[in-house]
């Protein structure tokens, strides 16, 4: 009898791991899509270059639904102060998050619903 309930446990579990949960596909598939034509920072705080991103994927990505357009940030324990300065021309908005990320001491996780950002830990 213990068998059918190891099995539905295992099945469980595995319904929460990442190698099985198709969770944050969407997201991911929208930073490979959407391109940002340029990007031009000059010295500007962290959380300022991620609301600009945030406009800016809005408006330039492929989604034909307007309600499904864009990308929705999350910023938890981050730097956002830290000041960056980052230009990209025709940039998917993946590899600027990950820039901007990186020059700021910043951190990325892709969820379901949003990228959370998070300071680096040191």
């Amino acid at each position: 009898m213990k068998t059918p309930f190891y099995f539905l446990l295992s099945i469980a579990l595995l319904s929460f791991s990442p190698l099985w949960a198709k969770d944050n596909l969407e997201t991911m598939e929208k930073l490979k899509t959407i391109r940002l034509p340029k990007v031009d920072f000059w010295e500007i705080t962290f959380s300022e270059a991620i609301e600009i991103i945030r406009i800016q994927a809005h408006l330039h990505d492929p989604d034909e639904d307007p309600r499904k357009k864009g990308v929705n940030f999350v910023m938890r324990d981050v730097r956002a102060d830290r000041r960056v300065t980052l230009t990209l021309t025709n940039a998917r908005l993946g590899s600027v998050l990950h820039k901007l990320c990186k020059i700021s001491g910043n951190s990325m996780k892709i969820d379901k619903y949003a990228v959370i950002f998070n300071r680096v830990q040191e």
